[in-house]
């Protein structure tokens, strides 16, 4: 088992007894620098980070052999990343998202809902008119939520 695999086999179980879920893995090439995503419904609090790390930390001084020096870190994805997995979406429901579709089509609009299999999403189609796309996730390349800093009209 490879130092990435052993890592998120201890990361996914320590996850078990949460409602957070691994949702994306960075590397270079020979493993030796790793970045492990979490996220939940309700963010990831720096306290869960760091009781896993340490629990990473535990179990390779114990099984990590090799003598090549690892550097791994474990935190929440950060608002540039997109989301891949349906579970991260309800909590952005209301917010814009950019979703590009396996067809590289682009649709950008308000999250509206979410199922186990699609979202809901209000696409601007004029300057009055909004119509509701429902998108299957298998269809969904990437998106990523459109981070905005204008305040919202009361």
């Amino acid at each position: 088992m490879g130092i990435k695999s052993l890592i998120s086999t201890i990361i996914e179980a320590e996850l078990k007894a949460t409602d957070s879920f691994l949702v994306g893995i960075d590397s270079n090439q020979n493993e030796t620098d790793i970045k492990f995503f979490i996220d939940s419904n309700d963010g990831v609090s720096i306290q869960l980070c760091s009781q896993i790390s340490r629990k990473v930390s535990r179990i390779l001084d114990e099984e990590y052999t090799d003598d090549e020096p690892i550097r791994y870190e474990i935190s929440s994805p950060g608002a540039e990343q997109p989301l891949v997995d349906i579970r991260q979406y309800p909590k952005h429901i209301g917010r814009e998202l950019e979703v590009i579709l396996q067809s590289e089509e682009i649709i950008t609009g308000e999250l509206m809902g979410v199922s186990d299999k699609n979202i809901v999403i209000l696409v601007p189609i004029s300057k009055h008119e909004k119509e509701e796309k429902t998108i299957v996730f298998d269809d969904i390349n990437k998106s990523t939520v459109k981070i905005s800093f204008k305040r919202k009209k009361k």
